[in-house]
């Protein structure tokens, strides 16, 4: 079974849980692993690396091995223009792009880029979007004639809290998400570290912003976020038909979560482009099996006791 050769792109906290999951894959499978890392790419090359057990470089030409797939760790607001630079020099990609509204636009714009590269671009990878969407999909199948609704929290979210972290004026934030009074609906509670005279305009920017504007949100300025930071998330999921009642109920580290999806998505980005489905796609548009370990279909069958 050839080995797919991966990298990471950007090396914040998803770029260090897929190291984390990688390493993890290792102690487990040993030899018999499906993947192999051959470096790290982030802008800041020669910055913290201590106990990272691979190349780091600013330029993915730098690899002594050219990776099959490039895993694009960085934040929704920026990751668009590295996927579209690696697709360029021919790269297949896999990202956590999870703002659900710009999807499809996204999908769209990135899939002609991929398709004339001859490569495959795997976009919103994450556990929401990604794990979830699978889920409402095959919830859509099961009960037709039902509702799902997906609620969020507690715990924190990625997305918003790097959003809020980018507004000028704030020095430190975490962003947590709580469900709302009705199924399907969040509330947000952000805690920020800011100078008294920003913190009217941060409230305002905070509450304006496309992330927040749709979702009744709290803004608390504190001294310090450690007591209120966490890295934990959770979702549920249910449907209500006819005749059929379901739920999901999903629980776990961000960051890792969200790591787990994008490693098993370079298999799936992988198998795409060994059977020339080149373009850019989602993760319920992929077969479910391309993302299992495993040489053949057989294996993979077993492997998940089908």
């Amino acid at each position: 079974m050839k080995k797919i050769s991966i990298a990471i792109s950007s090396f914040g906290n998803i770029g260090k849980a897929i190291l984390k999951t990688h390493l993890e894959h290792i102690a487990k499978f040993g030899a018999g692993n499906d993947i192999k890392l051959v470096g790290i790419i982030r802008r800041n090359a020669s910055g913290n690396n201590k106990n990272v057990p691979v190349p780091v470089v600013s330029d993915v030409k730098m690899l002594a091995k050219r990776p099959d797939v490039i895993l694009c760790a960085g934040p929704s607001g920026y990751v668009k223009q590295d996927v579209k630079k690696f697709l360029e020099l021919g790269f297949c990609t896999v990202d956590c792009f999870d703002s659900h509204q710009k999807i499809y636009k996204y999908r769209q714009e990135i899939g002609k880029i991929a398709g004339k590269s001859r490569a495959v671009s795997i976009l919103a990878t994450g556990w929401d979007p990604g794990f979830d969407s699978i889920q409402r999909a095959l919830l859509a199948q099961l009960s037709p004639m039902g509702t799902t609704f997906t609620t969020f929290g507690p715990g924190r979210s990625m997305g918003h809290t790097t959003e809020v972290k980018d507004i000028s004026g704030v020095k430190d934030a975490v962003s947590l998400t709580l469900p709302g009074s009705k199924p399907g609906t969040q509330r947000r509670r952000v805690y920020v570290v800011a100078d008294k005279p920003q913190r009217k305009r941060i409230e305002q920017d905070i509450k304006k912003h496309p992330y927040f504007v749709n979702d009744p949100t709290e803004v608390k300025f504190v001294p310090c976020i450690a007591k209120f930071d966490t890295n934990k998330h959770q979702g549920h999921l249910i449907n209500c038909g006819n005749n059929v009642k379901a739920e999901v109920k999903l629980a776990g580290v961000n960051p890792i979560m969200t790591a787990n999806m994008m490693y098993s998505a370079a298999r799936a980005a992988f198998r795409a482009k060994a059977n020339g489905n080149f373009g850019c796609w989602t993760v319920v548009e992929c077969p479910p099996l391309d993302f299992i370990q495993g040489g053949t279909v057989k294996d993979r069958l077993q492997k998940i006791k089908y």
